[in-house]
């Protein structure tokens, strides 16, 4: 997410996220005459404020993948938002079950992870991952494609 911000009538673009602290500085359309003040020249104002609360989103979405048949497939999303979002895994709209061994969830500093272990045909399709906290949600998608093995050719030899 990027908030523009002004500085001297000049246009600032800055990242934002829930742990920056930020300085803004903001023109005061009046002030208070001095004898010795420029009438032209405006008084600069600081403000300083910490982000508390942000809505959940994907500061980096899942992906497509293409794996061999028998290989594993690894879903993997950078999730963002406070408070801490919770994030769940979903296959054609269904919630994925950790623990049944065929799917191993992980999370590390906002960085989700979904294996799906041992791939075969039917693991094929669409998966998501959505994140929800009580500002909002977000979702991403992306689709696994399992392709077969080839089958082993023979030597090249004619008999």
């Amino acid at each position: 997410m990027v908030y523009d911000y002004y500085n001297n009538h000049q246009e600032l673009a800055r990242p934002f996220s829930p742990e920056s602290e930020m300085s803004i500085e903001l023109e005061s359309g009046s002030r208070e005459e001095s004898p010795d003040s420029d009438p032209g020249e405006n008084e600069d104002i600081k403000i300083d404020f910490q982000v508390t609360e942000m809505p959940p989103r994907f500061a980096v979405p899942i992906t497509d993948i293409r794996v061999t048949e028998g290989s594993d497939a690894v879903f993997e999303c950078v999730v963002t938002g406070t408070p801490v979002p919770v994030v769940q895994w979903f296959k054609g709209g269904m919630c994925v079950t950790p623990g049944t061994g065929k799917y191993v969830v992980s999370q590390k500093e906002g960085l989700h992870s979904l294996k799906v272990q041992t791939v075969g045909p039917s693991d094929s399709g669409l998966y998501g991952c959505q994140a929800m906290n009580r500002l909002g949600e977000a979702m991403c998608k992306g689709s696994l494609v399992v392709v077969a093995h080839k089958e082993k050719q023979g030597n090249g030899k004619k008999k």
